[in-house]
């Protein structure tokens, strides 16, 4: 979903890594077993990653499908899921355009990976992948921040910290650092990013490239492709969205 010419980051090169950056948190993951709880199966993830929600819900005898076109996230769901010894289907597409040849009653895209779609074009491709596999009385479930004013009016001289793990091979302690800038035109938030492994010098490593969906935006979209919102929280504990609101989690239904 990137530019071809933007370096990939080493946060996606490899599943470990991307796990030890971002632990799933248990107020999510409980979420979204509720949500699953509530709507069933068959369930489709999109942007599975390396299966942080979707192997738990197949311990939970839940059928499960995920789909992500980064090779690393689907190796390290894949050794996760034989490791915890349940059966998920892996499947390599891009979720602009994939087709399982199924439907799924409950499909859901988790941790902000909706940012990862940079144009309203790439946005409105993925939502009409999702209707086509959507049971016509299924829900789509989506979770994203919302923007926050003041982080993307940073300068871009400051550099922020972006998080830090212990290398699984080396032992070392990597440090990631990064530099921010908004265009506001687009709505795109560069991100440049840059590690240091232990003592070593401070390195370039790739971009994140976010687009922000702010709350009324992200609502028209969804409607103006067919879906609408049934349910629309601030938190994990269904919390009514408002002004106070970091996060958008959204319930919807096909329109019609």
């Amino acid at each position: 979903m990137t530019d071809s010419t933007t370096a990939i980051s080493s946060i996606y090169q490899s599943g470990k890594v991307y796990d030890l950056l971002f632990p799933f948190p248990k107020a999510a993951l409980d979420y979204w077993l509720s949500l699953a709880q509530e709507y069933g199966d068959p369930i489709l993830e999109i942007m599975c990653g390396t299966g942080a929600v979707a192997i738990p819900l197949a311990q939970r005898g839940y059928r499960v499908t995920g789909v992500d076109m980064a090779e690393p996230m689907l190796a390290e769901a894949e050794r996760k899921s034989k490791a915890a010894g349940v059966s998920v289907e892996w499947v390599r597409g891009d979720v602009r355009h994939f087709d399982l040849g199924q439907r799924f009653r409950f499909i859901y895209l988790s941790s902000n990976s909706i940012c990862h779609l940079l144009t309203r074009e790439d946005l409105e491709a993925c939502l009409a992948t999702v209707a086509r596999h959507l049971h016509s009385d299924g829900r789509f479930a989506v979770t994203v921040f919302v923007p926050s004013l003041p982080l993307l009016m940073k300068p871009l001289e400051e550099e922020q910290e972006f998080g830090d793990y212990i290398d699984p091979d080396s032992g070392e302690k990597v440090v990631l650092t990064n530099h921010s800038w908004y265009d506001a035109a687009t709505q795109i938030k560069y991100n440049p990013l840059y590690k240091r492994v232990g003592n070593g010098p401070r390195q370039p490593d790739g971009e994140l490239t976010m687009r922000m969906y702010f709350p009324q935006e992200l609502d028209a979209l969804i409607w103006y492709n067919g879906f609408a919102v049934e349910h629309k929280y601030g938190s994990p504990d269904r919390e009514p969205f408002d002004a106070q609101s970091g996060m958008q989690y959204y319930v919807l239904k096909l329109r019609g």
